[in-house]
């Protein structure tokens, strides 16, 4: 292996490395339906209006952030998005009120990282000839992410029963070296087309490039299929830990029991990779299977077990469920990310996120609604009735990416 090669490979590690530390708070996310509920004295059904909230947020922003991404480049995008995160994550100090309004910064952050991450990523492959190893490097980041999510869940446990903020201070902490991080990151595309005196390719959003993209069946289809499977994945994962507390489990016992799922999700996250490789798309049903029997295991579990056997089995099932959540985000970008033409490209990835959170506003306004009236267990039970939808929309999708091979967006 030749030094350059070697060299372009470990600048692509270390950018999958910072996108993998970047993408999400640590230590809050194990003990956040804590912090709601005991400190800010939030009910389940409000609990479960904030991931509403963050959804809604997302399909409102995501659009225009596209825009906004491609006007002042993915570099700043990435840097700004980090300050968002930073910025939400010091809200969740304050009231209830406050916590509902960080919701939609925190998004901001989050569709400005979808706008700029992939692309800064697919452009240095690119520009090192490493094209072929994008799931591969995607693959790393979301292991990179879990591990220390993993790690920042089994401290944040023991952080607060000492003290129920520390969790939340210790992000900001972890937010704030990402940031200064951040001015470090570069796309080698953007600086070879500026040193170059080169037009800024895909700049300025085409007009009606949104709309345009609609009269081809398979948008619709990856809408669908974004809709469905991120929304029984996500919907499941934003209560996965009200089980624990209904049956009055310890602050330790619940974030070790997410320590376990994070680790889980560490390791499937990175060799998925592999799987993908040989079965592609067809991994999609893995990954709807993982999500349905962790959905069912901790639904049934809390109904029909106490004590250690239910830890057990609801633990079991929150980790089938929380790994299921990257597998199906790589199939997803990689279908995307493989289809022609760069800025139809970006776009389409960016309708596909709409999709996601579309499907997750509409299951966790469910959610809240059943969980007025219905204890978690059989909110969960109710889940699973998208389980078939999950499977019908994906053999679809098949069907027509096996016919049109991703050339369908011209």
């Amino acid at each position: 292996m030749n030094t350059s090669l070697k060299a372009n490979k470990r600048k692509a590690l270390l950018f999958s490395i910072y996108r993998g530390l970047t993408a999400d708070w640590f230590f809050i996310y194990a003990i956040d339906s804590l912090f709601y509920s005991d400190v800010k004295m939030m009910s389940f059904s409000q609990i479960s209006l904030i991931a509403t909230i963050a959804s809604l947020s997302y399909i409102l922003i995501c659009l225009p952030t596209v825009r906004l991404a491609r006007k002042i480049g993915t570099m700043r995008s990435t840097q700004l998005a980090t300050a968002m995160f930073l910025i939400s994550a010091l809200m969740m100090i304050f009231s209830p009120l406050v916590i509902f309004l960080s919701q939609p910064v925190f998004m901001f952050g989050v569709a400005l990282k979808n706008a700029s991450d992939p692309k800064i990523l697919k452009d240095n492959l690119k520009m090192y000839g490493l094209s072929e190893d994008y799931p591969k490097y995607t693959g790393i980041s979301k292991f990179v992410w879990t591990f220390v999510n993993a790690i920042s869940t089994l401290l944040s446990g023991f952080m607060y029963d000492t003290w129920p903020y520390s969790p939340i201070v210790a992000s900001c902490i972890v937010l704030t070296i990402m940031f200064a991080l951040s001015f470090f990151v570069k796309n080698e595309k953007e600086i070879f087309k500026r040193q170059n005196n080169m037009p800024a390719h895909n700049v300025k959003l085409e007009k009606f490039e949104i709309i345009k993209l609609f009269k081809y069946r398979t948008t619709w289809l990856l809408l669908a299929f974004s809709m469905i499977v991120f929304g029984f994945i996500a919907a499941g994962m934003d209560i996965a830990k009200l089980p624990l507390q209904e049956l009055n489990f310890s602050t330790v016992t619940i974030t070790t029991v997410c320590l376990i799922a994070y680790l889980v999700r560490a390791f499937v996250a990175f060799g998925f990779g592999y799987i993908y490789k040989k079965l592609r798309f067809n991994s999609i049903y893995i990954v709807i299977s993982l999500c349905t029997v962790g959905i069912l295991m901790m639904g049934l579990g809390g109904l029909f077990a106490t004590g250690t056997l239910a830890l057990i089995i609801m633990g079991s099932g929150m980790a089938m469920l929380y790994a299921s959540r990257d597998p199906f985000n790589l199939i997803r970008e990689d279908f995307v990310m493989n289809s022609n033409g760069l800025t139809k490209r970006q776009t389409l990835l960016q309708v596909t996120l709409i999709g996601n959170y579309l499907g997750r506003l509409i299951a966790t306004f469910v959610v809240s609604c059943l969980l007025t009236t219905q204890t978690v267990f059989i909110t969960l039970l109710f889940l699973l009735s998208l389980a078939p939808f999950a499977i019908i929309i994906s053999l679809l999708l098949r069907r027509k990416q096996k016919i049109n091979k991703y050339d369908v967006f011209y």
